[in-house]
Formats: C-alpha cells, structure tokens, sequence
C-alpha cells in the first residue's frame, strides 16, 4: 500500500505542475530581463553555466541541467558527490558496494555503471575543473571549496572532453579574483566526528592572485565488526586475536582523510588569462560498511544444520555456513527471516575478519589490510587568450594519478571469498577549444581532445575452488575532434549543431599468478589435467592460462547534436534537441579460463528531448521541465555465468556482454521559489521507464528476458526542501531548513523478473527510502560568523545504498546500510 502511494502522489503532482506553468506563463512577461533572456547580472538568482562552451545563463541553455553554487550546498550541508544527486531528478549517485571499493555508483536516467573494473568506462562522466576523471574507483570526491556543481542529463560527447553516454557531472573550484578573503569551518558530530575546512584568497601581486583551501575530518565507523568465536562460546569456529573485552575486532565505514587546494590565477593582461590549480588528498578511511544479509545455499541431501529446522547445510572448512532457511552469521535480513544469529539482530554488525586463518589451499593465514584509502594528487592548467573582441583559445591542461588500497569480504569469520586489492591511475589530458562570435548571429566552438591514461590493479584473491593473484594492466588513448555552433536566426529563434569524432584504443593485460606456499594439488576443484601446471606456488591450473593474454578494442565514432530553441518571452523558453553518444567496448575483466576471456562491442544511446525553462510571478518562481526518449543499444550488463569449455555448463563470474536495445523514457521537474522575502523552496520530479525491445542470444542464454526492467531504474524520485530565515530584530537571523528525498525501489541486477511468475527477484533490489534532513542556522548581524545544528536520515530509516550479489558463488548477498540518523554542529567564521 505504501508503494501504491507513492506512485499515485508523483503523477497526481506533474499534471498539477504544468497546468500551473502553461496558466502562469503569460503574467511572467514582465520580469525584469535582459537580452534573450539573461537576467541582469546583479540578480542573485542567476545561476551561470558553461555547458555550452561559453557562459550562459542556465535558464538560456536548451539541455536540462541540474545547477548548485556553494551556498546551496552550504545550506542542505552537502559534503561529498553522493549528496548532490539526492536533489537532481534522474540522477543516482550512492556509494558503491564495499566489494568495489571507495566509489560512487553514478547513473543517469539508467544509464551508468556500478563496477569498478578499469576494463569499463563510467558511463557518466566526472570532470574536475573540465579534466576529465575516468574511473569509479576514487570517485567519492568531498565538495572542497566548490563555487558550483553542474549535472548534465543525456550524451555529452559533443559538449565535453570524453564520450560521456548517460551524462556527465562538473566540479568548479573556487578561484581567486584579487580580493583578501576566506573562512575558517570546524565541525563535531555523531561518531566522533570532527572536521575542519578552510580557504583564503589573497594577491600576491597586481595580477598574481592565489586561493589556499583544505580540510581534515574523521569519524568513527559505524559497522562495529565482532569475533564470532568471542560472542558465541563453545562454536568450533576459531578466534580471531583479540585483545578487547567486548568481543570487538574494529568498525568499518570511518573516514579519516586530509586534502589541500591552491588555485593562483595570472592576468598579465586583461584578454589574457591562466588558473593553475593543484590538489591533494589523503584519504586513509576504514574499509567500506558491510554485513551479511542473506546466505541459503543447501548442501548435500541429507546433511542438516543444528537449528535449521532439517534443512540441508552448505559447510565450509567443515562449519555450516548458511542453509536454506538462513545462516547463524546473519544478524539482520532485509529479506525475511533468514537471520539465525543468537547475539544480535543489528544491522549495523558484521563478523567479518578479513582474514584467511587456514587457506584450503595450504598456503599461510594471511590477513587483508584493514582499510579502503586512495591518495590521490592532481594539476591543471587553464589558459584563455582573448585574440579579438571576438575570438578565444582554451587550453585545458591536466594531469592526474591516484593509487589506493581496499579489501572485501563476504562478512561472515569463514573467508569463503576474501580479496585484498591494490589500484592505481596515472593520466594526461589535453583539451584546445577556439570559440569564436560571428556577427553577434552564430556562437562557434570548435576543439581536439587528447587523453591518455594506464591503470592497474593488483590483488590477492580467495575463491571456494581456488586462491590467485593477479595484476592487470590496462591503458587507454581516446583522441577526438568536436564543433558546436549557436545560430540566433532571430532573436528568440536559436538553432545548434554539434558534431564529435572519437577514435579509441585500449587493452587489458591479464597477470595471474600463484600463491607463494600453496599446494597445486589443493589449490583447485581436483588435480590438474596432464601436462598442467600443479607446482607449489604456481597460479591455479584454471587461470594459468591467462597470464600475459592480452584483449584489445579499437573503434571509431562519429556522435551528433541537434537543438532547436524557442524564446516566447523574456520569461519562457522552449527547446527540443537530439543527441547521441556511446560507451567503448573491451574485454571481460574476471575470467577463469581463456575461452572466458570474451569481448564485448561498445553501447550506443540516440536520445531525444524537449523542456521548457522559465521564470513565474516577477520571477518568484523558476520551473524547468524536460521530457526524453531514449534508443539505447548493445547495452553492457554484467552477467554472473561464463562458458566452459568443453561440455560444461556454464561457471560463475562476472562477464559484461552487450544484451540487446531498450527504450528508456521518462521526464524531470524541478522548481526553486520565494514567495516571499527570506522563504526558500527547492523541488524536483523525475519519472523512468525501461522497456527492453530485443536481447542478444548471450543474454537469453545468461536468463535476462524481455520482462527484465532493467539496472537502476528508479521509476519516481522526488525531493522538496524549504528555508525561512527569521529576522531577529537587530540580533541576526534564524534559519531552519528541511530537506525530504524520496528514491523508489530498483533493481540492481540485469535479470531481475522471475519470467514464470512475473514477480521480482526480492534479493537483487534495493528497497525505496525515503530521507529526511533538518538543519538550523543562526548568522550573527555582521554576517561574519554562524552556526548550524544539522540532523541527516531525522527519522532513522533502515536504507542499503547498495548490495553485492555473490549467489553465484556462495549464494550470499552482502549489503552496504546507509548511516543511521546522525548529528552535527559546524561553526563558520567568515573574513576578509
């Protein structure tokens, strides 16, 4: 019933909302406008934008974007990248399952990525200060001194450096202008956690300015891990070393990381211009938050478990690890009633140790490192000559690398799957864009691309059949070649034109290696065939012989835009556009033989859009609207069964293979208001639909079918925030500020409906959540200095940001909580 409502509540709503705009839309021509639209420039409600190569106003760009400058993130308390898409419609960032370490899963009106693999390309870019950030690996970038966040929807490849399919995401550092100012932010809160940000600006001559920025925070974690052996006496499992009274080994889920910023900007002269700007993190956090939430895998017939109730036991190193009515290891199951542990029904605990205390394949206990850290440092160079009234260069600079460790496993004591990872990216990146204004008649981009960049990653792995080690290579070149041109045909008639050229090269380079002290004759379902390689210390007969294979893609690509934008008055604009875009094809990341080592081709989206932005009631009320229709093609899912060879059925793994074409369809509201002095409203509405039109035989065969809806298509999403600041008389201002966002059900795997029963597969979706946050705000007369008491997840709902489905393997499902309701109080000095 519930979900029936939420459902009803969002269509109820649109239909309310665009009558009120087509009803409101002809008293709005009198707002206070200049020139096609563009608000005067000392109005504080306008946001600018450069999504189109130079800058505009948003509400004159023909794309929907989503737009937030410091204070809006100042004001919702928004720290990191996962929290700016609560408020952006179609749009999902979450963290990702621990099981891919310290990333964001980000999609865009379905179309995104959730593995880490350096075999795959986002599919929603991430650009810091226009350098483009190729990885998802990394990717939980905190906001340090941001001036604005701008969220494109739909293919960005003719309007950004990389091939951005599903849409791309754009950080701005401040910069400094000349001026002597900054502030100073400390912050305490639930968790222990403490925080400090800062910035300064400052001249270092008449035409060198810099800006200092940084921050240091930590926080405990808030998944406490315990010795299972300790919490439960008499189990034949043995103990983990521990010192602690309380049974407890550590947390996960802390962070503990300092960053730093400058930016110096050089004005020789007034057409010439360079923004240098350097930064660096530390970031030593703990391992990502994760427990076990179901395990139901039967064993042999006949073989039960003590407390199962006669059903059959799947044992692991002759302990039983999860039956079909539950595991002794699960202390809390979104799914039902599978959790069988004694001690606790939290589901902030986990008994994983991350450590392999008797190998089954003879080699030493070892132990994974107990953290999920990426030290990250990068520079970029922003150079724009003026050559004329009318023509400039852009040269766009960067350079990048990160290295980072992390470790999952499946959080039971047993290690069934354990992996200890080491990654690193190193990258170049060179972008040159000559913009050019025609007879104030036609706005001119043209511009290359060049990038390069090799990444690797290096892993301990524990399998139930067997243990490796491995470190893959994996480079990438992408140059290409871009024009957009604006034509005013009148001067409320605009038409655009974007054309991109993308040649692409990259490989994977397999390394597969043994375990130093392991048997080869444990090391593996049974002994090796004749003539292979069953050495102590040798890779598993199984991966042998995928050392030093290597896998290639090479494509072409030519991407299209096309916009047609209409001005009916100063206050309504409409547009339609068309646009393309695609994701490069590869290899098959995580194969166990070399017939496994499959390719997959690239995925390819045609997308079609039209939207109205305008400005109500004297400008009071801002409402933009956008509704799309996506072709989207050979689209990569990942599969959990790769071919044999031989006569053999199909093996666990985690193969992405191109499965066919959808059409993905949906539209996005979002209004900001005041209706008054000092009251702030902020909203947003998105609707997503997938509906897959044709499958490939790879897919039917991997069990996707034609009812499948689809990974992470969140069918409503919604959010509405509100701030009042109260006058107190001379004594400052009061402002409280609530925010609720509201996130529908999904699916997190390809094959997610039961074709016999058309019901959905319960353990691959992630249930809807909906959150609120409270903050208040008190700002001092002198606007020097404030402080805010924030109160995030306010009535403590039970959320997973996501899961990591191993039933392939183990049949378990291991699922990452978001934080229970938390507190804070932040104290800001303002100076200059």
């Amino acid at each position: 019933m519930k979900y029936a409502v939420y459902s009803r509540i969002p269509a109820i709503a649109s239909h309310a909302t665009i009558a009120t705009v087509l009803a409101l839309a002809s008293h709005s021509a009198n707002a206070q406008t200049t020139g096609n639209g563009e608000q005067a420039a000392n109005d504080d409600r306008v946001i600018i934008v450069t999504a189109q190569f130079r800058e505009q106003n948003l509400q004159d760009t023909p794309l929907a974007i989503t737009a937030l400058n410091a204070e809006m993130l100042e004001a919702r308390g928004q720290t990191n990248i996962a929290d700016v898409g609560v408020t952006a419609p179609n749009v999902t960032l979450r963290e990702a399952a621990a099981t891919y370490g310290p990333a964001t899963v980000a999609y865009i009106r379905g179309v995104g990525q959730r593995d880490t693999t350096f075999a795959l390309e986002p599919g929603v870019g991430i650009y810091i200060d226009d350098v483009y950030f190729p990885t998802l690996h990394g990717s939980q970038l905190e906001l340090i001194d941001l001036d604005r966040v701008e969220i494109l929807r739909g293919p960005q490849g003719t309007l950004a450096g990389q091939n951005s399919i599903g849409g791309a995401i754009r950080l701005y550092s401040q910069v400094p202008d000349g001026d002597t100012e900054g502030y100073v932010q400390a912050t305490y809160g639930s968790y222990d956690r403490m925080e400090l940000r800062g910035a300064v600006s400052f001249p270092l001559s008449s035409n060198l300015f810099a800006r200092v920025s940084g921050t240091a925070a930590r926080r405990d974690g808030y998944i406490t891990r315990y010795d299972f052996a300790c919490t439960h006496p008499g189990t034949a499992i043995p103990s983990t070393v521990t010192d602690a009274d309380d049974c407890v080994l550590g947390t996960e889920g802390g962070r503990d990381y300092v960053a730093g910023r400058l930016a110096l900007r050089w004005e020789p002269s007034d057409r010439v211009s360079l923004d240098i700007i350097a930064d660096i993190t530390e970031d030593n956090s703990e391992v990502g938050p994760t427990t076990l939430i179901f395990v139901g895998q039967p064993g042999p017939p006949g073989v039960v478990a003590a407390g199962s109730g006669g059903a059959p036991a799947y044992f692991l190193n002759g302990v039983p690890y999860g039956t079909a009515a539950g595991s002794q290891f699960v202390s809390y199951s979104p799914y039902g009633n599978f959790a069988l542990d004694p001690f606790s029904n939290s589901p902030y605990i986990s008994y994983e140790n991350y450590a392999d205390i008797a190998p089954r394949d003879g080699s030493a206990p070892w132990q994974a490192p107990l953290t999920g850290s990426i030290d990250s440092w990068g520079v970029s160079a922003n150079l724009n000559i003026e050559l004329s009234d009318t023509v400039s260069i852009t040269s766009i600079t960067g350079y990048r690398e990160f290295s980072g460790d992390y470790s999952s496993g499946d959080g039971s004591p047993l290690s069934p799957t354990l992996q200890a990872n080491r990654v690193f990216n190193e990258q170049f990146s060179q972008e040159i864009r000559l913009n050019a204004e025609i007879a104030d008649i036609v706005n001119l981009t043209v511009g290359g691309f060049y990038f390069d960049k090799e990444s690797r990653n290096a892993s301990r792995i524990t399998l139930v059949p067997f243990n490796f080690t491995e470190e893959n290579i994996v480079p990438q070149e992408t140059l290409a070649v871009f024009a957009n041109a604006d034509i005013a045909i009148t001067d409320r008639l605009n038409l655009v034109f974007g054309i991109r050229y993308t040649d692409q090269e990259k490989e994977f380079q397999y390394g597969r290696f043994g375990v130093p002290g392991s048997d080869g004759l444990l090391n593996g379902s049974g002994p090796p065939p004749t003539g292979a390689n069953g050495t102590d210390g040798a890779a598993p007969f199984q991966v042998a012989g995928l050392n030093g294979l290597v896998g290639t893609f090479e494509g072409e690509r030519v991407d299209y835009r096309g916009a047609i934008q209409y001005r009916w008055s100063d206050a309504f604009m409409t547009y339609a556009q068309y646009s393309t875009g695609f994701k490069g094809g590869g290899i098959n990341p995580r194969p166990f033989f070399v017939t496994q080592a499959l390719p997959h081709g690239p995925e390819t989206l045609e997308a079609w859009e039209i939207g109205f932005k305008s400005d109500l009631l004297d400008r009071r009320v801002r409402l933009n609207a956008s509704a799309f229709w996506n072709s989207y093609s050979d689209i990569l899912v990942t599969v959990s069964n790769c071919p044999l060879p031989g006569p053999f059925p199909p093996a666990p793994c985690a193969l992405p293979l191109n499965a066919g074409e959808a059409d993905v369809r949906g539209f996005e509201l979002e209004m900001a208001a005041e209706p008054v002095d000092g009251l702030l409203i902020d909203a947003s509405l998105a609707y997503l639909d997938f509906d897959y039109k044709s499958l490939s035989p790879q897919a039917v065969a991997s069990g996707i079918g034609l009812e499948d809806d689809g990974q992470y298509i969140q069918q409503w999403q919604w959010s509405i925030g509100a701030q009042y600041a109260i006058d107190l008389g001379g004594a400052g201002t009061l402002t409280p500020r609530v925010d609720i966002n509201f996130e529908d059900d999904y699916a997190r795997n390809a094959n997610n409906v039961d074709a016999a029963t058309g019901g959905v597969d319960m353990f691959g979706q992630l249930q809807s959540r909906t959150l609120v946050n409270a903050r208040l705000t008190y700002l001092e007369p002198d606007e020097d200095w404030q402080v805010s008491l924030e109160v995030r997840n306010l009535t403590d709902e039970l959320y997973y940001t996501d899961i990591f489905d191993n039933r392939g393997s183990t049949n378990s499902i291991q699922g990452r909580p978001g934080m229970p309701r938390t507190w804070a109080v932040t104290f800001r000095y303002n100076f200059d």
